[in-house]
């Protein structure tokens, strides 16, 4: 018995899908409308990756990055950027990670020599309630063959006749596993977890809105008159208004209530939706920049991007009519990117290609030394000759100061880049995508540019930065940029 319900293992189940038949309340928990199971899909889908089950029809999502594969019923949460820095690197057609379920309390033991008592240790990290396994794939054709076998052996057979077995990797991640079926208290449980980990729910739910930091719902009357105190995170389901004299303490779930109307179309986007989330993080957002380090680097970004706009405006004039006069207009080019959150925005550079460089991207491909999505040609014949000479002293970047002074950007950070290269590794994604791009990064001046390495390199320097930043970490960056530029 686990926190007061019998927790099941799926090697004692009969093919895992015993969960169906177990006797349980009928009524079933459901949050703005949705199942635990497509709220659990929901939350997946936010970070690119689509759930597959078996004996469940399988239709490719817009936009899909990558499929989990699972057993019917299957709940799994786990942190994807556990595994990051591994998992951008394998070229295997199917990764295989085993989720460990750590036991929430701890096992005291008693060190002794003869009679005498020495200490008592306490072991919080070593007991597990047991593993489970999901497997993760970028191809549609293994999804498909998975999903169309109702039992697991048959679709790990059918699978082995796509893949060889022995380029598999496998990785072991802390999470947890479940199996949702009709138990309104275990699914209310399983979504207990989602309010804890995820913080913008409405990135792949559409019809909710955050009413206040942390506490999600459809409507601000549903926070009642005489307001409890709330400690988020909270989600809020379809109840016209809570009534309660006690202290609310996330996370927590208030699920539907099925006598309510709720005047909004609640439902999940598809991933296609998802690639341009929210247009703005909305005002006193849980994930706003609290941080002392975040708010230090912020009033940094804006002070030096004002500085340096305001001390070049002189050079500006100059470089803009250059550019005008010796191959015509436009004189900036806004290519769009995406910023902290996955939202769009155009990143400005001076013009230094000709006007129809992308269309010859393609019959320049063979030339391309770059191995990922990105473009590298050496001797490039679609950058002009005043383009070269921006680039080569790096001037062409110099609008980037007023993408930093509006906050699109910040001095320092994970390159800019546009939806198509981000979605090549969607936990390499998540983790960049979780700060501000910058105009400087780790991978630009630790980067080799060896062929066939620089796609790597980008991840590797990228999730490296998000895990590393600090404000001597931008300073040091800064610095080498410098020496970069002036050729030392």
């Amino acid at each position: 018995m686990i926190n007061g319900f019998e927790y099941l293992e799926p090697e004692s189940m009969n093919d895992h899908d015993s969960v169906r038949n177990m006797q349980f309340d009928t009524d079933e928990f459901r949050m703005w409308g949705l199942s635990a199971e497509e709220l659990h899909d929901a939350y997946w889908r936010s970070r690119g990756i689509q759930c597959v089950r078996r004996a469940t029809p399988f239709v490719k999502q817009p936009g899909a990055d990558m499929f989990m594969l699972m057993d019917m019923n299957q709940f799994a949460t786990f942190e994807l950027k556990s595994i990051a820095d591994s998992i951008v690197w394998n070229r295997a057609p199917i990764t295989r990670v085993r989720i460990k379920t750590p036991v929430g309390d701890y096992v005291e033991r008693v060190v002794s020599e003869g009679d005498e008592l020495i200490r008592i240790s306490r072991d919080y990290t070593s007991r597990y309630i047991g593993s489970h396994g999901v497997m993760l794939t970028r191809r549609p054709s293994i999804a498909e063959a998975w999903s169309r076998n109702v039992r697991r052996y048959k679709a790990l057979k059918e699978l082995r006749r796509y893949v060889d077995w022995n380029r598999t990797d496998h990785y072991e991640v802390k999470g947890h596993v479940d199996y949702t079926g009709e138990n309104p208290r275990l699914d209310e449980r399983l979504v207990k977890r989602l309010v804890a980990s995820w913080q913008n729910p409405d990135e792949s739910i559409s019809g909710i809105k955050q009413l206040k930091p942390g506490i999600w719902g459809v409507d601000e009357r549903q926070l009642g008159a005489n307001m409890v105190a709330m400690v988020p995170p909270i989600w809020i389901g379809g109840v016209e208004s809570i009534v309660s004299s006690e202290m609310m303490i996330g996370p927590m779930t208030i699920g539907d209530d099925e006598s309510c109307f709720i005047d909004a179309q609640v439902r999940v986007r598809e991933i296609a939706e998802i690639r341009t989330p929210l247009n703005h993080i909305p005002e006193g957002a849980v994930e706003s920049e609290t941080t002392g380090y975040q708010m230090a680097k912020r009033l940094i970004d804006v002070a030096v991007a004002f500085m340096i706009l305001l001390v070049l405006l002189p050079l500006l004039i100059p470089v803009s009519l250059a550019v005008a006069l010796t191959s015509g207009l436009p004189v900036f080019f806004g290519h769009e990117r995406q910023s902290k959150g996955g939202r769009i925005f155009r990143c400005w550079k001076f013009r230094t290609m000709m006007r129809d460089a992308e269309s010859m991207v393609l019959d320049l491909q063979e030339d391309n030394i770059a191995d990922g999505p990105q473009v590298f040609i050496k001797n490039d014949p679609r950058i002009t000759k005043v383009g070269g000479f921006l680039r080569r002293f790096h001037i062409d970047e110099l609008p980037q100061f007023w993408n930093v002074l509006i906050g699109d950007m910040s001095l320092v950070g994970p390159r800019p880049s546009p939806e198509n290269e981000n979605q090549f590794c969607p936990a390499w994604r998540e983790a960049r995508l979780s700060i501000r791009p910058g105009i400087t990064g780790l991978w630009q001046v630790e980067r080799t540019r060896r062929p066939g390495l620089d796609f790597q390199e980008w991840i590797k320097y990228d999730i490296e930065y998000v895990n590393r930043a600090t404000l001597l970490l931008d300073v040091k960056i800064i610095i080498k940029t410098l020496f970069k530029i002036v050729g030392i």
